[in-house]
């Protein structure tokens, strides 16, 4: 997992990483928000942590940001006013930790994270009687190639493919949220942003071609997942 810190603070910046030390992870640290929009453009980071006010380009905006660049990302937001609180449910953010709170209500927030995180289901492949064993949030889309071969894009960028047909990955990872939305494509629901007329258009701005037959269920479903977030 990557993971940000952007505050414009340096005490709080402390005690933002003892706390992360505490738990045995790591964090890229900045001071700006403009800083962590430049190195999130070039890789984007699956936590945030995100002080809300901070000069020039303060939290809610940088998280606008960075939620249309990668759906995906988790935030916290950090904050001395708790007032703001309600202005961020927009953003859907994994926690709001007050600043004075920070050595007890971190820990917390960040557990619970990582313990989503572990839940993420995985998938076995097997390919000449080799196993694969892949995290399925990795997995953005996956498309019938060839000849029974099915490529799979994860969200690091990289491709593996594996032998079957796309019948059988439907079955097995279409109740895993898994979109079928052309005879040869299906999406990772989580990976979606938008869906337009005829395409739907994923978090790293790739756009995927909808069948014209499963438009009205790709989007019906799309819907029904949006509602349980």
């Amino acid at each position: 997992m990557r993971i940000a810190v952007c505050d414009d603070s340096p005490r709080d910046r402390a005690a933002i990483l003892k706390v992360l030390e505490k738990l045995n992870l790591a964090a890229d640290v900045f001071d700006t928000g403009e800083a962590l929009q430049a190195a999130f453009w070039k890789q984007p980071y699956d936590l945030v942590l995100l002080d809300i006010e901070m000069p020039g380009t303060g939290g809610y905006d940088l998280a606008l940001v960075l939620k249309k660049q990668y759906e995906v990302c988790e935030i916290v937001f950090i904050t001395e006013h708790m007032e703001l609180v309600l202005e961020a449910f927009r953003f859907k953010p994994a926690a709001f930790v007050p600043k004075g709170q920070l050595a007890a209500e971190l820990p917390r927030a960040l557990k619970r994270i990582l313990e989503k995180e572990r839940e993420n289901p995985v998938f076995v492949t097997r390919k000449k009687n080799r196993e694969r064993i892949v995290e399925l949030n990795q997995v953005m889309y996956l498309k019938y190639i060839y000849d029974h071969e099915v490529q799979f894009k994860l969200k690091d960028g990289s491709c593996f493919s594996e032998t079957g047909s796309m019948k059988q990955f439907e079955a097995e990872l279409a109740p895993k949220g898994f979109l079928r939305i052309y005879s040869n494509c299906m999406v990772n629901v989580l990976y979606i942003v938008r869906i337009e007329r005829e395409a739907v258009i994923l978090a790293n701005g790739e756009q995927l071609a909808v069948a014209r037959e499963r438009r009205e269920g790709v989007r019906k479903a799309y819907m029904e997942y949006l509602m349980t977030c």
